[in-house]
């Protein structure tokens, strides 16, 4: 998760620097941006974009609970995972969270291990919400530029984050951290073909797939958008054909 933001929102230093270092040291990121209510927190999630919010409940100015009912009632901060910490465990307190739209509710104290999972659960969950499959589409191809050659596929679903794909098996996949690709999209809104290249991905998942046509070996490739690496006209492109399949009115890649 080192391309993830986060933001921590507490009063108590020690408790944002233990945050922080988790994130750091647990998820590899170093995005992590502070504050010390809720007011300041809102002031931060309207300049900066932001994947994650770590917030406290109990904070002087605007505590953790108002400021979720704020972040979910904005059309721009709704989807963001909010991760609820407080040392309120009862009932009451737990079911007020969930009703205003918390992702996760982490007691404190709490390990480093404990808030590790809260994020990973509260980022695949947002994750799994957002994608949108590509089987509306006539034809999705992709293509895979490796050292010497270009290794064709096809694209199983799509979201703001990344792609799945799907093609032939290759040792050279195991060879790069970064990969180029070129998105071949046939008849979107009748327009015929849209060509959307270079696309930059880290991969984060190669599966073999079991194949039906003998010794051909099948996999699926799980890749993670460089957003920073994009070019504008990329982006807009991306955010055309997520918008075209389902996912109008969201961005797909926002600038920092």
């Amino acid at each position: 998760m080192q391309d993830v933001s986060f933001l921590v929102v507490d009063d108590c230093q020690l408790v944002r620097n233990l945050v922080r270092n988790t994130i750091e040291n647990r998820l590899g990121s170093e995005r992590v941006y502070t504050a010390v209510n809720g007011k300041e927190a809102l002031e931060l999630l309207n300049a900066r974009k932001i994947d994650v919010i770590i917030a406290d409940w109990q904070m002087p100015e605007m505590d953790g609970d108002e400021l979720l009912r704020k972040v979910r009632k904005s059309d721009k901060l709704k989807a963001i995972p909010f991760i609820m910490m407080s040392s309120l465990g009862d009932k009451e307190h737990v079911l007020s969270a969930i009703q205003n739209g918390v992702s996760q509710y982490v007691m404190k104290p709490f390990t480093a291990e404990k808030l590790e999972d809260a994020i990973q659960k509260s980022w695949n969950s947002a994750n799994r919400r957002g994608a949108t499959r590509l089987s509306s589409l006539p034809e999705h191809k992709v293509r895979v530029q490796t050292s010497n050659r270009k290794l064709a596929g096809t694209v199983k679903n799509i979201s703001h984050t990344g792609m799945l794909i799907e093609l032939t098996y290759s040792r050279e996949l195991h060879l790069f951290n970064n990969y180029s690709f070129e998105l071949d999209v046939f008849d979107l809104n009748d327009e015929g073909n849209v060509l959307i290249e270079p696309i930059y991905g880290i991969p984060v998942r190669l599966m073999a797939l079991e194949s039906n046509t003998g010794n051909t070996k099948v996999c699926q490739m799980g890749i993670r958008f460089s957003s920073g690496m994009l070019h504008e006209t990329v982006k807009s492109k991306l955010n055309y054909l997520l918008q075209s399949i389902g996912e109008s009115g969201t961005e797909l890649i926002q600038d920092n």
